[in-house]
Protein backbone atom coordinates (compact mmCIF):
# COMPACT_ATOMS: atom_id res chain seq x y z
CA UNK A 1 0.00 0.00 0.00
CA UNK A 2 1.25 3.37 -1.06
CA UNK A 3 1.88 5.86 2.13
CA UNK A 4 -0.56 8.93 3.29
CA UNK A 5 1.17 11.73 3.08
CA UNK A 6 0.87 14.09 5.59
CA UNK A 7 1.93 17.80 4.99
CA UNK A 8 1.81 20.46 7.52
CA UNK A 9 2.29 21.66 10.63
CA UNK A 10 4.69 19.92 13.56
CA UNK A 11 5.51 22.26 16.82
CA UNK A 12 6.42 21.63 20.39
CA UNK A 13 3.10 22.19 22.68
CA UNK A 14 4.11 23.63 25.82
CA UNK A 15 0.66 22.13 28.04
CA UNK A 16 -0.18 24.82 30.58
CA UNK A 17 -2.64 22.91 33.03
CA UNK A 18 -3.87 26.42 34.29
CA UNK A 19 -7.08 25.09 36.33
CA UNK A 20 -4.77 22.54 38.29
CA UNK A 21 -2.54 25.39 38.63
CA UNK A 22 -4.84 27.92 40.16
CA UNK A 23 -6.19 24.93 42.53
CA UNK A 24 -2.24 24.32 43.75
CA UNK A 25 -2.24 27.97 44.22
CA UNK A 26 -5.35 27.64 46.39
CA UNK A 27 -4.17 24.96 48.95
CA UNK A 28 -4.81 21.92 46.50
CA UNK A 29 -1.95 19.42 47.36
CA UNK A 30 -2.84 17.14 45.10
CA UNK A 31 -3.43 19.41 42.25
CA UNK A 32 0.35 20.64 42.37
CA UNK A 33 1.20 17.24 40.72
CA UNK A 34 -0.40 17.84 37.83
CA UNK A 35 0.55 21.71 37.04
CA UNK A 36 3.81 21.01 35.67
CA UNK A 37 4.70 22.68 32.42
CA UNK A 38 7.04 21.20 30.08
CA UNK A 39 7.56 20.65 25.98
CA UNK A 40 6.21 17.51 24.26
CA UNK A 41 5.80 16.89 20.77
CA UNK A 42 2.57 18.49 19.07
CA UNK A 43 1.32 19.95 15.63
CA UNK A 44 -2.33 18.72 14.49
CA UNK A 45 -1.08 17.09 11.23
CA UNK A 46 2.32 15.34 12.73
CA UNK A 47 -0.40 14.33 15.44
CA UNK A 48 -2.18 12.85 12.57
CA UNK A 49 0.31 11.12 10.86
CA UNK A 50 1.38 9.42 14.32
CA UNK A 51 -1.46 7.94 14.80
CA UNK A 52 -2.02 6.69 11.39
CA UNK A 53 1.26 5.13 12.02
CA UNK A 54 -0.08 3.21 15.36
CA UNK A 55 -2.67 1.73 12.95
CA UNK A 56 0.19 0.28 10.61
CA UNK A 57 -0.39 2.39 7.95
CA UNK A 58 2.58 3.71 5.71
CA UNK A 59 2.81 7.37 6.25
CA UNK A 60 4.95 10.05 4.69
CA UNK A 61 5.76 13.27 6.92
CA UNK A 62 6.21 17.12 5.29
CA UNK A 63 6.49 19.86 7.44
CA UNK A 64 9.06 22.37 8.77
CA UNK A 65 10.84 22.98 11.81
CA UNK A 66 14.03 24.43 13.40
CA UNK A 67 17.28 23.20 13.32
CA UNK A 68 17.30 23.21 17.15
CA UNK A 69 16.61 20.95 20.71
CA UNK A 70 12.61 20.81 19.44
CA UNK A 71 13.14 20.24 16.21
CA UNK A 72 15.56 17.17 16.99
CA UNK A 73 13.03 15.71 19.82
CA UNK A 74 10.22 16.23 17.15
CA UNK A 75 11.81 14.81 14.17
CA UNK A 76 12.83 11.49 16.72
CA UNK A 77 9.72 11.33 17.74
CA UNK A 78 8.18 10.71 14.20
CA UNK A 79 10.78 8.42 13.67
CA UNK A 80 10.37 6.66 16.75
CA UNK A 81 6.37 5.73 15.76
CA UNK A 82 7.57 4.51 12.34
CA UNK A 83 6.86 7.78 10.03
CA UNK A 84 9.42 8.50 7.54
CA UNK A 85 10.32 12.14 8.03
CA UNK A 86 12.49 12.34 4.25
CA UNK A 87 10.29 15.22 3.79
CA UNK A 88 10.55 17.53 6.85
CA UNK A 89 13.02 20.44 6.36
CA UNK A 90 15.04 21.55 9.59
CA UNK A 91 16.28 25.23 9.38
CA UNK A 92 18.80 26.30 10.85
CA UNK A 93 18.28 30.22 10.71
CA UNK A 94 14.16 29.66 12.24
CA UNK A 95 13.53 28.51 15.90
CA UNK A 96 11.44 26.05 15.98
CA UNK A 97 7.38 26.67 16.59
CA UNK A 98 5.73 26.62 19.65
CA UNK A 99 2.36 26.20 20.83
CA UNK A 100 0.85 27.20 24.07
CA UNK A 101 -1.71 24.76 25.16
CA UNK A 102 -3.98 26.22 28.31
CA UNK A 103 -6.46 23.82 29.72
CA UNK A 104 -9.24 24.47 31.42
CA UNK A 105 -10.84 22.21 34.42
CA UNK A 106 -13.00 19.72 31.74
CA UNK A 107 -9.73 19.12 29.91
CA UNK A 108 -11.15 21.52 27.04
CA UNK A 109 -7.72 23.64 25.37
CA UNK A 110 -7.31 26.83 23.96
CA UNK A 111 -3.82 27.23 21.81
CA UNK A 112 -1.96 30.13 21.27
CA UNK A 113 0.67 29.75 18.46
CA UNK A 114 4.09 31.38 19.30
CA UNK A 115 5.19 33.21 17.44
CA UNK A 116 1.58 34.12 15.78
CA UNK A 117 2.96 34.75 13.00
CA UNK A 118 5.74 33.38 10.32
CA UNK A 119 6.32 30.58 12.03
CA UNK A 120 8.38 27.42 11.20
CA UNK A 121 5.26 25.32 9.92
CA UNK A 122 4.45 27.69 7.78
CA UNK A 123 7.65 27.80 6.23
CA UNK A 124 6.97 24.38 3.72
CA UNK A 125 8.63 25.47 0.29
CA UNK A 126 7.77 23.68 -3.29
CA UNK A 127 11.02 22.23 -3.10
CA UNK A 128 10.40 20.08 -0.47
CA UNK A 129 7.20 18.73 -2.85
CA UNK A 130 9.42 15.81 -4.56
CA UNK A 131 8.50 15.90 -8.88
CA UNK A 132 7.34 12.02 -8.70
CA UNK A 133 5.37 12.95 -5.39
CA UNK A 134 1.73 11.47 -7.08
CA UNK A 135 3.63 8.70 -7.71
CA UNK A 136 4.39 7.57 -4.88
CA UNK A 137 1.57 8.20 -2.31
CA UNK A 138 -2.01 6.94 -2.43
CA UNK A 139 -3.47 9.62 0.24
CA UNK A 140 -3.26 13.06 1.03
CA UNK A 141 -4.19 15.02 4.64
CA UNK A 142 -3.68 18.41 4.83
CA UNK A 143 -5.24 21.16 7.20
CA UNK A 144 -6.15 24.73 7.06
CA UNK A 145 -3.59 25.25 9.66
CA UNK A 146 -0.97 26.26 6.42
CA UNK A 147 -3.47 28.26 4.70
CA UNK A 148 -3.03 31.41 6.18
CA UNK A 149 0.39 32.47 5.65
CA UNK A 150 3.08 31.62 2.58
CA UNK A 151 4.76 29.37 1.21
CA UNK A 152 3.19 27.08 3.23
CA UNK A 153 -0.34 27.96 2.23
CA UNK A 154 0.75 27.99 -1.74
CA UNK A 155 3.05 25.28 -1.30
CA UNK A 156 -0.03 23.22 0.26
CA UNK A 157 -2.52 24.18 -2.90
CA UNK A 158 -0.43 24.16 -5.62
CA UNK A 159 -0.12 19.68 -4.10
CA UNK A 160 -3.47 19.33 -3.27
CA UNK A 161 -4.49 20.39 -7.09
CA UNK A 162 -1.87 17.77 -8.33
CA UNK A 163 -3.44 15.33 -6.01
CA UNK A 164 -6.94 15.94 -7.71
CA UNK A 165 -5.64 15.93 -11.15
CA UNK A 166 -3.75 12.76 -10.36
CA UNK A 167 -6.92 11.60 -8.84
CA UNK A 168 -5.34 10.84 -5.06
CA UNK A 169 -7.75 11.11 -2.36
CA UNK A 170 -7.36 14.37 -0.63
CA UNK A 171 -8.57 15.02 3.52
CA UNK A 172 -9.23 18.11 4.77
CA UNK A 173 -9.27 18.95 8.30
CA UNK A 174 -10.54 22.82 8.10
CA UNK A 175 -8.82 23.13 11.31
CA UNK A 176 -9.18 27.01 12.45
CA UNK A 177 -6.84 29.30 15.07
CA UNK A 178 -7.51 32.00 16.61
CA UNK A 179 -4.88 33.77 14.73
CA UNK A 180 -6.68 33.03 11.78
CA UNK A 181 -9.82 34.24 12.10
CA UNK A 182 -8.95 38.12 11.11
CA UNK A 183 -7.51 37.04 7.81
CA UNK A 184 -9.00 37.26 4.89
CA UNK A 185 -6.16 35.46 2.53
CA UNK A 186 -7.45 32.89 4.89
CA UNK A 187 -10.60 32.28 4.26
CA UNK A 188 -9.74 32.28 0.68
CA UNK A 189 -7.70 29.85 0.86
CA UNK A 190 -10.55 27.70 3.29
CA UNK A 191 -12.41 27.97 -0.15
CA UNK A 192 -9.89 26.95 -2.87
CA UNK A 193 -8.83 23.93 -0.23
CA UNK A 194 -12.61 22.62 0.52
CA UNK A 195 -13.10 22.45 -3.70
CA UNK A 196 -9.95 20.42 -4.11
CA UNK A 197 -10.66 18.17 -1.25
CA UNK A 198 -12.26 14.61 -1.16
CA UNK A 199 -12.86 14.67 2.57
CA UNK A 200 -13.98 17.03 4.74
CA UNK A 201 -13.40 17.08 8.36
CA UNK A 202 -14.19 19.35 11.16
CA UNK A 203 -16.18 20.20 14.39
CA UNK A 204 -19.69 21.10 14.10
CA UNK A 205 -19.83 23.64 16.44
CA UNK A 206 -17.90 26.25 14.98
CA UNK A 207 -15.69 24.88 11.84
CA UNK A 208 -18.05 23.38 8.75
CA UNK A 209 -20.72 26.55 9.49
CA UNK A 210 -18.19 29.24 9.68
CA UNK A 211 -16.85 27.62 6.61
CA UNK A 212 -19.55 27.71 4.82
CA UNK A 213 -21.16 30.90 6.18
CA UNK A 214 -24.04 29.40 8.23
CA UNK A 215 -25.43 29.28 11.56
CA UNK A 216 -26.64 25.94 11.78
CA UNK A 217 -24.13 23.12 11.67
CA UNK A 218 -26.86 20.51 9.85
CA UNK A 219 -27.31 23.24 6.87
CA UNK A 220 -23.58 24.10 6.69
CA UNK A 221 -22.27 20.44 6.52
CA UNK A 222 -25.12 19.46 3.66
CA UNK A 223 -24.17 22.39 1.69
CA UNK A 224 -20.45 21.31 1.81
CA UNK A 225 -21.34 17.77 0.76
CA UNK A 226 -23.46 19.23 -2.18
CA UNK A 227 -19.92 20.31 -3.78
CA UNK A 228 -19.57 16.52 -4.02
CA UNK A 229 -16.96 16.15 -0.61
CA UNK A 230 -17.61 13.44 1.99
CA UNK A 231 -17.78 15.74 5.21
CA UNK A 232 -17.43 14.34 8.66
CA UNK A 233 -18.44 16.70 11.60
CA UNK A 234 -17.19 16.06 14.64
CA UNK A 235 -19.27 16.89 17.82
CA UNK A 236 -17.39 15.81 20.94
CA UNK A 237 -19.25 13.57 23.49
CA UNK A 238 -22.20 13.83 20.72
CA UNK A 239 -20.06 11.89 18.47
CA UNK A 240 -19.53 12.39 14.18
CA UNK A 241 -22.16 12.61 11.85
CA UNK A 242 -21.05 12.22 7.98
CA UNK A 243 -22.75 13.45 4.90
CA UNK A 244 -22.01 11.89 1.60
CA UNK A 245 -24.75 13.16 -1.33
CA UNK A 246 -28.31 12.95 0.50
CA UNK A 247 -26.88 9.94 3.03
CA UNK A 248 -26.51 10.70 6.79
CA UNK A 249 -24.92 8.68 8.70
CA UNK A 250 -24.65 9.52 12.48
CA UNK A 251 -22.08 7.54 14.92
CA UNK A 252 -22.66 8.05 18.79
CA UNK A 253 -19.33 8.84 20.62
CA UNK A 254 -17.51 6.08 23.52
CA UNK A 255 -18.18 7.76 26.84
CA UNK A 256 -14.73 7.63 28.70
CA UNK A 257 -13.47 10.08 31.52
CA UNK A 258 -11.64 12.69 30.11
CA UNK A 259 -8.38 13.78 30.84
CA UNK A 260 -7.13 16.38 28.36
CA UNK A 261 -8.73 16.56 24.70
CA UNK A 262 -5.30 17.25 23.17
CA UNK A 263 -4.89 15.95 19.98
CA UNK A 264 -8.70 14.42 19.91
CA UNK A 265 -9.50 15.33 16.45
CA UNK A 266 -6.03 14.37 15.00
CA UNK A 267 -6.66 11.36 16.58
CA UNK A 268 -10.11 10.80 14.80
CA UNK A 269 -8.91 12.04 11.21
CA UNK A 270 -6.19 9.17 11.75
CA UNK A 271 -8.09 6.32 12.23
CA UNK A 272 -10.94 7.43 10.04
CA UNK A 273 -8.30 7.73 7.21
CA UNK A 274 -7.30 4.15 8.12
CA UNK A 275 -10.45 2.43 8.04
CA UNK A 276 -11.41 4.39 4.54
CA UNK A 277 -7.91 3.50 3.19
CA UNK A 278 -8.78 -0.02 4.32
CA UNK A 279 -11.79 -0.38 2.48
CA UNK A 280 -14.12 -0.09 4.94
CA UNK A 281 -17.53 1.36 5.04
CA UNK A 282 -18.63 5.12 6.06
CA UNK A 283 -19.85 4.24 9.15
CA UNK A 284 -17.74 1.70 10.80
CA UNK A 285 -14.98 4.34 9.44
CA UNK A 286 -16.64 6.64 12.04
CA UNK A 287 -16.99 4.53 14.67
CA UNK A 288 -13.39 3.37 14.23
CA UNK A 289 -12.35 7.24 14.52
CA UNK A 290 -14.94 7.71 17.32
CA UNK A 291 -13.57 5.08 19.46
CA UNK A 292 -9.90 6.22 18.28
CA UNK A 293 -10.59 9.76 19.69
CA UNK A 294 -11.97 8.33 23.03
CA UNK A 295 -8.91 6.63 23.87
CA UNK A 296 -6.64 9.56 23.06
CA UNK A 297 -8.75 11.93 25.54
CA UNK A 298 -8.74 9.44 28.28
CA UNK A 299 -5.08 9.54 28.59
CA UNK A 300 -3.16 12.94 28.30
CA UNK A 301 -1.28 14.71 25.65
CA UNK A 302 -1.50 15.16 21.49
CA UNK A 303 0.27 11.89 20.74
CA UNK A 304 -2.15 9.46 23.03
CA UNK A 305 -3.77 7.59 20.28
CA UNK A 306 -4.09 3.83 19.86
CA UNK A 307 -1.99 1.05 18.23
CA UNK A 308 -3.57 -0.89 16.55
CA UNK A 309 -4.51 -3.63 19.46
CA UNK A 310 -5.63 -1.25 21.72
CA UNK A 311 -7.95 0.08 18.96
CA UNK A 312 -9.38 -3.38 18.36
CA UNK A 313 -9.44 -4.35 22.39
CA UNK A 314 -11.23 -0.96 22.96
CA UNK A 315 -13.86 -1.88 20.22
CA UNK A 316 -14.32 -5.55 21.11
CA UNK A 317 -15.44 -4.35 24.62
CA UNK A 318 -17.91 -2.23 23.62
CA UNK A 319 -19.96 -4.42 21.27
Amino acid sequence: MKPVLCLGDICADLIIPYAAALKAKAGDPMSAVDADVKPVEGGSVANTACALARLKMPVLFCGTCGLDAYGQMLKSGLAREGVDTSLLRMEPDRPTQLVLLVLNEQGDRTAFACPAHLGSQHAIVPEQIPDDITDRIGWLHVTGMMLREDPAASTQLELMRRCRDSKIPVSFDINVRVEALRNPVFFENLQKARMLSDYILGSSLDEIPMLMGEHDAETAARRLASDGATVVSRSGDQGAVAYRGEARIHAPAFPVPVKDTVGAGDTFDGAFIAAIRSGKPLSDALREANAAAAICVSRFGGRAAPTRAELEAFLSSRV
